[in-house]
Parts: C-alpha cells; structure tokens; sequence
C-alpha cells in the first residue's frame, strides 16, 4: 500500500509540476500533458531507485528518462494531434522534428527537466516518505 500512495503522490507531484511548467511557458496546457508528466516522473522515479541502489548512474537515469519521455510525446502526439485532430501541440517549424510531434530541441529540455525530476524524487523520498540513502557514494555517481 505504501508503494502504491508513493506512486500516486510522484506521479500527481509530476502531473502538476509539467501542467505549471508548461502554464508559464505557453500561458496553457492540456490534461493529457498532464497525464504524461504523471507518468514520466513515475518512470523517473524508478530509474532513480536502481541510481540509489548502485545499479545504475545519474546519466543512464537521464538518458533513458529522455528517450522515454520523447516516445511518450510522439505517441500521444501521433494519437491526439494527428489522428484526433487536437492540436495540442506542433513542432513543425523546429528544426530536427519528426513530424511535427517531437524534435530534438525539446528532448534536450526533457534530458535537463528529467534531473530535476531526479532532485524532486529525492526530496519526496526523503522529506514525504522518510527514505535514506542507503549507500552515500552509490547515489552520488555519475557516471
């Protein structure tokens, strides 16, 4: 149950946080990118597990955080912009789009905004659900 109210608590944390990102960038967003940032922060927040536990580094959690959050726009983007007809977003006149739905640029802001999801899931581990690190020099590589 703990597991469960630790998954719903990122995951709203990471909704939220990505809806006012998006607010003060655009001065709108849309639920589904809400749902989305639900999503990739629970996915941020495992990665982040396998970092503290030693089994993977800060780089690989970003790298990885990064490919699925662009797969996760491109899905949605191919399903509510193209075939619903949406318009959610577009990113047609971005250099490096792939049809219009992801682009280089923005999996890069993905790559920096996917650390400060790694920062926020340390804090709620440690401040909300009262986690400590259990090997100081694991969760502090890098790569």
């Amino acid at each position: 149950m703990k597991k469960l109210l630790k998954l719903f608590t990122i995951g709203i944390f990471g909704g939220i946080s990505y809806g006012c990102i998006e607010m003060l960038k655009r001065g709108y967003s849309h639920i589904s990118m809400g749902l989305l940032g639900a999503i990739a922060m629970i996915v941020i927040h495992e990665l982040n597990g396998e970092r503290r536990a030693g089994r993977m580094t800060c780089i690989g959690v970003l790298f990885i955080s990064m490919f699925f959050i662009t797969s996760g726009e491109l899905l949605a983007g191919e399903i509510l912009n193209r075939q619903m007809g949406m318009k959610i977003w577009n990113y047609h006149n971005i250099p490096f789009n792939f049809d219009g739905q992801i682009c280089l640029r923005y999996s890069a802001v993905w790559f920096i905004l996917s650390f400060f999801g790694m920062i926020s899931d340390n804090f709620i581990r440690r401040f909300i659900f009262c986690e400590l690190t259990t090997d100081h020099k694991q969760s502090t590589k890098i790569i």
